[in-house]
């Protein structure tokens, strides 16, 4: 679903302050070594406010959606002078998506602070299953429900708070199981700390993990 509230224009323009210390401290290291070795056509799901773009390598062309206005507006002023990046305001459950990405087309999907936002999560992982290319790569990272039960049960307390002021953020999805349990095997995954539980990871449509090599 687009959004251009005045919640959302307030979100967008707090964003990179609230996320520039977990940047500073971890985040934007991960998103490097995630990202900038992957070539090809690339959908990035959830643009924001563009803090992957300086990643992105020379042979990456990359669609990138966002269904929030204000946060497109931000995203496109940190668009890169040179490299081939395309933004397009839609959500993932947006039907004219597949006019502009054919089954089996893409060479990677990215996701990056953006799963725990989708209404289902679930339809999605379908949806990457479908476009993307056999032997290619769904990169994820994300923070998830802790693996800790204590710590969970907080996180579930908190969650429908967390939703309403996070743009519908869960903040106790269990994105990596559903993702294992959903058409993709692991290649390669870690479990971090910072406030919350993180986690990254990435995955290759299960039918043809057999035949990847890193």
């Amino acid at each position: 679903m687009k959004r251009n509230t005045f919640y959302s224009r307030f979100f967008a323009y707090a964003y990179d302050a609230v996320m520039r210390k977990a940047d500073q401290k971890e985040l934007a290291g991960r998103r490097k070594a995630l990202i900038s070795r992957l070539s090809g056509s690339i959908l990035k799901v959830g643009v924001g406010t563009g803090a992957n773009f300086s990643f992105y390598g020379q042979d990456a062309q990359v669609l990138g959606i966002e269904p929030s206005g204000p946060m497109l507006k931000r995203a496109k002023e940190k668009l890169p002078q040179k490299g081939s990046i395309t933004l397009y305001q839609a959500g993932i459950e947006d039907p004219e998506l597949d006019k502009l990405i054919p089954h089996a087309s893409l060479d990677a999907v990215v996701c990056t602070l953006v799963l725990c936002t989708i209404p289902s999560l679930e339809a999605a992982l379908d949806r990457f299953h479908r476009w993307l290319n056999p032997q290619e790569l769904l990169i994820v990272l994300e923070h998830i429900r802790s693996k800790k039960e204590t710590n969970g049960k907080l996180q579930d307390f908190i969650a429908p708070a967390w939703k309403a002021i996070g743009e519908g953020c869960h903040l106790n999805r269990r994105t990596d199981t559903v993702i294992k349990n959903n058409g993709f095997e692991t290649v390669k995954e870690d479990y971090f700390k910072q406030l919350v539980q993180w986690y990254q990871g990435i995955f290759i449509k299960s039918d043809n993990l057999q035949t990847h090599q890193l």
